[in-house]
């Protein structure tokens, strides 16, 4: 996720079958509340592609993440950053210099001290390597990270330091509003270096190959199939963790979800378009939302796939009319790249002072097709659609497949698959032509959908624009709000509406059926959206 996204919310549910070998004796949800282990069962819609948070990037991933190690503030359930490792911090007068004050007495799961140089350890070794998905999180904030990074300082150089075991100073680069919130991500959970060293590409392989600081400790895990986690005796704040265990399980189709919720054996399930009527009237629906956008992105060097090419694909699909009658859950159309809802001058949302940059217009469509037919000498493309295997978004290539039937008179080909294996191709295959892929907003800033697209990303579409760069770099060092903001809102213009890089679909939401039992568990719209630390079963 450079960027994810992103990534499905993961949440809750468990089949009756097997996934592991072994198993909790206690049920899920309220039979939980009877006594013996106390435990909520979740799910997500793909599979596992890492548990390293150093090298994984997917939205999944982080769940487990933000369950099983934290940072130095975690979110709370207005969404606000609260201290969790430290107990608070300063910043010096110019902006640029965090000093963070860290508990006494933190532990690791193996009994050994958690210090500030752990932070330190974890933060150099996610930026050694180029290729670690979200090293921008700390090289385009952190003082001398990138040239670490280039070999060009050393270690000691870079702007995160040990003051001691309990004291750790951060230097950024430029005033950033947002770096507390930073603080609460998994690029900046700490590390122990004995250990992960010791680990070498072992690490994070096995439950075995994991040390853990955060309210849950894995047992077991599955790429394919979950993880199975219970409660953590070391974390600091053990005494306010409620849940003995919790399960995360793979499960890709919505179907089988839901029927495993009316057996019975799960706590919580995402309805489709074509359920929810059926549980309107039910007191177990809840609906909430995350800014998680869901898009086209294409490949700007493949010749086939000329700006017009682009601009029509874009022009043909038809949003409000999916998320009215295909999906239906709360989710809402896309407006461009920056998710509705996601802060602009706090009177208007970024959304509403950038207006919609991907919009449908089934004329203009037909206009860009014809150009961009005609700049290929009048042979018009045979094109494949890359996307990943779940429901939903296979329901969502088949609408867009009839939406280019309908209003370009096209036919193009849907090739779903596993993401490891979307993403491969579209890391190695230049000649790959578009793809739905998602992303899902890190902190409540539009840079965190921006910054994607500056070069050097890989399958982000293989785009590399020296101006796009510049506006991006811009807005990042300038220390003025409003002219930070009016920045990014060219930003996103060129990057939708003039170089057609990437079209927003739909904005992701959710209608659910929620076990009464099941208290505390807190959704929120950015970040680590799913966090169990104070759930509980009533």
């Amino acid at each position: 996720m450079k960027k994810n996204l992103v990534q499905v919310l993961i949440l809750a549910i468990v089949l009756t079958g097997p996934v592991f070998a072994g198993g909790f004796q206690q049920q899920s949800g309220s039979a939980a509340a009877t006594g013996g282990v106390k435990k909520i069962s979740l799910y997500t819609e793909r599979e596992y592609r890492s548990l390293n948070q150093l090298t994984g990037s997917d939205q999944n991933l982080f769940e487990v993440l933000g369950n099983i190690s934290e940072g130095l503030y975690r979110t709370d359930v207005n969404h606000q950053p609260i201290p969790a490792l430290a107990t608070a911090h300063e910043i010096s007068p110019d902006g640029l210099v965090y000093t963070f004050h860290l508990r006494s007495g933190l532990k690791w799961s193996n009994g050994d001290p958690l210090t500030a140089k752990d932070f330190v350890y974890s933060c150099l070794k996610l930026v050694e390597n180029p290729e670690n998905s979200y090293g921008f999180i700390v090289t385009d904030y952190v003082v001398n990270a990138m040239e670490y990074q280039e070999g060009k300082v050393r270690a000691d150089q870079v702007g995160v330091k040990a003051l001691n075991d309990l004291a750790l100073q951060v230097t950024l680069k430029a005033p950033t509003a947002y770096f507390i919130l930073l603080t609460t991500m998994p690029m900046y959970y700490p590390l122990n270096e004995k250990f992960v060293e010791s680990k070498g590409d072992n690490y994070a392989n096995t439950a075995a190959d994991i040390l853990y600081c955060g309210p849950f400790k894995i047992t077991e895990f599955d790429l394919a199939s979950g993880v199975k986690m219970v409660k953590n005796p070391d974390y600091w704040d053990a005494a306010n963790v409620k849940l003995d265990a919790v399960e995360f399980h793979v499960i890709k189709e919505q179907s089988a979800a839901l029927n495993a919720y009316e057996a019975g054996e799960i706590d919580r399930v995402n309805l489709s378009a074509q359920d929810i009527p059926s549980f309107k009237n039910s007191p177990e629906v809840t609906s909430y939302s995350d800014f998680r956008n869901n898009y086209l992105q294409f490949n700007t060097i493949n010749p086939e796939m000329n700006p017009n090419i682009r601009k029509a694909l874009s022009f043909a699909v038809d949003r409000e009319l999916f998320v009215s009658t295909v999906i239906a859950n709360g989710s809402v159309a896309a407006g461009g790249v920056v998710s509705q809802g996601v802060s602009g001058d706090g009177k208007k949302t970024f959304r509403q002072l950038n207006g919609n940059v991907s919009a449908f217009d089934a004329a203009k469509a037909k206009q860009y097709w014809a150009a961009g037919v005609a700049e290929l000498g009048g042979k018009a493309p045979q094109l494949t659609l890359l996307c990943m295997d779940d429901s939903i978004t296979r329901d969502l290539a088949t609408f867009v497949q009839d939406q280019y039937r309908r209003h370009l008179g096209i036919e193009v080909t849907i090739s779903p698959s596993t993401q490891r294996a979307r993403n491969d191709t579209m890391q190695t295959d230049v000649n790959y032509d578009f793809a739905i892929s998602a992303w899902g907003a890190d902190y409540d800033d539009a840079m965190t959908y921006l910054d994607l697209w500056t070069s050097g990303n890989g399958y982000r579409g293989n785009y590399k624009n020296p101006d796009y760069d510049k506006m991006i770099a811009d807005a990042k060092a300038e220390p003025d709000p409003a002219k930070r903001l009016s920045i990014m809102l060219k930003a996103e213009k060129k990057l939708v509406e003039e170089d057609m890089v990437v079209t927003g679909l739909y904005d992701r939401g959710f209608t659910s059926l929620t076990r009464k039992s099941v208290k505390g568990m807190i959704s929120h719209p950015v970040g680590q959206t799913l966090d169990l630390k104070w759930a509980y079963i009533e």
